[in-house]
């Protein structure tokens, strides 16, 4: 009838106000692609994943072809940390739209999360000629380098991640590590002087604190290892640092 709101556009507003119930009741037996993912959207909400699920599949036997059902569905997984089901749905989504940045990306994220890094560095390949300015995936990318050894492929990655966002704490962090990693302490110093004045972390400050000991700072070592515990009272690993540089360091 005219004057009557759209239900899609009403599901919406109503999930956006918090209003899920509502926003099911509204949406009732709606049989679109829209219609699934807000009901599901709507469970999640809710913390009904089951739900959640059970509508992005019924979606999916309905309309085969809506590949954005396979991605909600495979995001869904991934949030829930079921890497397996989440890689299966992005390739079904993938299958149908192979050149989708968006499903590429996740399907980079997934097999990072399954310790599958060469895929995951071929899948990011793709992303990053997409999307040259993808910081997040160039660090995703780095990462790969990072943790199978290739420091220097790592540190390049980085430096031309850098180059769209100076700002990003966790490249200076990830760049100050893989210094570490090749003993240039002096150069992960200044870096992690850098992830500090951006975001002064625990264990920004512990890194920080590592650095300086290793450069023969202990004054300045001993300094941040009780900001960091500050921030992080708990951390064992943090604790057991500092208690060692004061004894190395003659303090008592």
């Amino acid at each position: 009838m005219e004057g009557e709101e759209d239900p899609i556009y009403e599901a919406e507003r109503l999930i956006e106000k918090g209003d899920y119930p509502e926003a099911l009741n509204v949406l009732g037996n709606l049989s679109l692609p829209e219609a699934y993912i807000l009901r599901s959207k709507a469970y999640i909400e809710m913390g009904k994943s089951e739900e959640a699920i059970r509508e992005l599949k019924e979606g999916i036997n309905r309309f085969p072809y809506a590949h954005y059902m396979y991605y909600e569905l495979a995001l869904l997984y991934f949030n829930h940390n079921d890497l397996v089901n989440a890689l299966d749905e992005v390739n079904n989504a993938l299958s149908i739209l192979p050149y989708s940045y968006d499903y590429n990306k996740l399907k980079a994220r997934i097999l990072f999360e399954m310790q599958e890094y060469e895929q995951a560095f071929d899948v990011l390949t793709y992303v990053i000629k997409m999307k040259p300015d993808d910081v997040e995936s160039r660090l995703l990318r780095a990462q790969c380098f990072y943790l199978t050894g290739k420091f220097l492929d790592a540190l390049k990655e980085i430096n031309r991640a850098l180059e769209y966002n100076n700002k990003d704490e966790t490249l200076h962090t990830l760049k100050g590590k893989i210094y570490l990693e090749t003993h240039f302490y002096k150069l992960a110093l200044s870096e992690f002087k850098i992830s500090v004045s951006i975001r002064p972390t625990a264990e920004n400050y512990y890194l920080l604190a590592f650095s300086e000991y290793m450069t023969g700072e202990c004054g300045n070592a001993i300094s941040d290892s009780e900001k960091a515990l500050s921030l992080d009272p708990n951390n064992n690993v943090i604790r057991e640092f500092y208690e060692s540089l004061r004894n190395m360091c003659g303090q008592k």
